[in-house]
């Protein structure tokens, strides 16, 4: 778990320098919404395995994934998402747990579970915890401008 706590304290520190000034809290229950329904759409693009689903990424957005290189915009993760022809998703979740409104940045911590199967192998689940940090672009829309998924062992519960 030392490995899992350095990639942790890494990101805290990323996240914390993130720009933004503070929203008012009526304004950030909004915006918080506004994030968590556009969490909702992702979520449902992504257990499909739908490439299209990179469209929620800001031009510059970067999907973290546990043993692999950083995948930075959109048409690099719409490339990685199409890379996995014929996976059947039996289930999959993703949580916000908290979702914090900083201007126009917001920061969402979560928990996702996915039970998915690859062609000739047999049904594979993991679970987690999620960061995701998102931006208001100019359209005045939600994207992802940092996406990191931290896997948790097998037998793995919150705050068991």
């Amino acid at each position: 778990m030392r490995g899992h706590g350095r990639v942790v304290c890494a990101l805290l520190t990323t996240l914390a320098c993130a720009p933004g000034e503070r929203t008012s809290r009526g304004d950030a229950a909004v915006s918080a919404d506004v994030v968590r329904n556009r969490l909702a759409a992702y979520a449902a693009a992504a257990a499909a395995v739908d490439p299209n689903s990179a469209r929620f990424f800001a031009p510059n957005g970067t999907l973290f994934e546990p043993g692999i290189s950083p995948i930075t915009t959109p048409d690099s993760i719409r490339a990685f998402i199409a890379s996995f022809p014929g996976v059947v998703v039996d289930s999959a979740m993703l949580r916000a747990d908290t979702v914090e409104v900083f201007g126009r940045t917001a920061i969402v911590w979560g928990t996702y579970f996915e039970r998915l199967r690859f062609p000739g192998q047999p049904a594979s689940a993991q679970h987690g915890r999620f960061v995701m940090e998102w931006r208001n672009g100019d359209d005045g829309e939600w994207y992802i401008t940092r996406y990191y998924r931290i896997p948790l062992p097998a037998g793995w519960r919150d705050g068991s």
